[in-house]
């Protein structure tokens, strides 16, 4: 465990000066911030992607629904993310 000095801001909300935590807990704070805010877009970005090129599925591995691409888009951008994030600030 390590003793972390909260900032300023948080400290006038919180009242507490230090908090102590786990380093993980920190990168586990930031990965799931990511995946519930940004993640959804991944989504979004992938049906802009097959508007400008004006097909309805990236596959039809699975009838109905698109193919792998399309029921896996959001955790593309999210494998992305945790690979530079990993590479960056962990290692």
């Amino acid at each position: 465990m390590h003793e972390y000095t909260l900032p300023f801001t948080v400290q006038s909300i919180l009242r507490w000066k230090t908090v102590n935590i786990y380093p993980y807990q920190i990168h586990s704070v930031a990965l799931s911030t990511f995946g519930s805010l940004i993640g959804p877009f991944g989504g979004f970005f992938a049906s802009g992607f097959k508007r400008a090129f004006k097909i309805k599925d990236f596959a039809d591995t699975i009838p109905g629904h698109g193919g792998i691409m399309d029921r896996f888009d959001c955790q593309y951008l999210m494998a992305t993310f945790t690979h530079v994030y990993i590479a960056s600030f962990i290692r």
